[in-house]
């Protein structure tokens, strides 16, 4: 029987064997996560900040750190006081016991949906213009993970869902089922850049986190766009693997900027991305997992 079985993913080709091992890399960190999941011992007073990629997630979680913990970057990588919460059950990069010996309130990242996250614990969505997400998204896409297609041949994929993490609109859809739960802040990136002060004051009041006009200050202007741009080889969360393919990291922060899509994205672009937000499936399968570990 395994015989035959060999001899059907050869008769498929390298292209194939590859995408089989891809799956079944995917299985692997899918099972690990799981297993993590369950040894996590959550916490009322953890944070979570929960976002599509590209929508704000660096830029929130160290004003939240500035906020916790003081001015000083001591850190070697944001990851190490931050977590990025799915990767680092999935790919071992922090156990469930080293978490734990994390202080309170401990900051995770997370581009999960709710129901993939503990129940208890503060939770923050940030909702990007999903035009500014794919652009920001397809620029990630060139420089870190190897995609070399046009913006056209990304926008395709970014439409259906066929990047890390799925769909951006059914990821927003269920995070804005939960606008009014208690523990939960959704808030705009474009409400952030316009008043980030007011927007992370508002989120540490609901957490439970120091917000005085002096704290909130601080965090703000040390978490500002060319502060984190100088210290961007601390945000990288693949600095380590560009390093051992060779690659120098070197834009992972981006810019930032509100309405890049609608400048750089012609008008029919622009309706694509606003169309396939009715094509998007309305929630995930509850035994699909999206890929967000390569």
């Amino acid at each position: 029987m395994w015989r035959d079985a060999v001899g059907t993913a050869l008769s498929w080709g390298v292209g194939s064997l590859d995408r089989w091992e891809g799956r079944l890399a995917d299985l692997r960190r899918t099972t690990a996560f799981a297993r993590g999941r369950l040894l996590f011992r959550p916490r009322p007073d953890d944070v979570y900040v929960a976002t599509y990629p590209r929508s704000g997630t660096t830029w929130m979680q160290f004003m939240l750190h500035l906020l916790v913990r003081g001015p000083d970057v001591e850190f070697e990588h944001i990851n190490d006081v931050c977590p990025w919460f799915e990767r680092s059950l999935a790919v071992g990069s922090m156990t469930p016991e080293q978490l734990e010996q994390l202080p309170s309130p401990r900051i995770f990242k997370t581009h999960m949906p709710r129901s993939w996250l503990p129940s208890v614990g503060s939770f923050v969505a940030i909702v990007r213009d999903p035009a500014d997400v794919a652009l920001s998204y397809y620029r990630l896409y060139r420089s870190y993970l190897g995609f070399r297609g046009s913006l056209d041949d990304f926008l395709v994929r970014f439409e259906q869902g066929r990047v890390q993490y799925g769909s951006y609109w059914t990821h927003v859809r269920q995070w804005q089922k939960h606008a009014n739960s208690a523990g939960v802040v959704v808030l705009r990136y474009e409400q952030l850049r316009e008043d980030p002060a007011g927007q992370l004051r508002r989120v540490a009041t609901m957490a439970g986190l120091p917000h005085d006009d002096p704290r909130i200050a601080a965090a703000v202007e040390g978490a500002s766009l060319p502060r984190m741009k100088a210290l961007e080889a601390r945000f990288d969360h693949a600095t380590s693997l560009l390093l051992e393919r060779g690659v120098t990291p070197r834009t992972f922060i981006g810019h930032g900027v509100v309405g890049a899509g609608a400048q750089r994205l012609s008008d029919a672009q622009r309706a694509r991305i606003e169309g396939a937000a009715g094509r998007a499936p309305r929630e995930h399968a509850p035994w699909h997992l999206p890929s967000f570990l390569h």
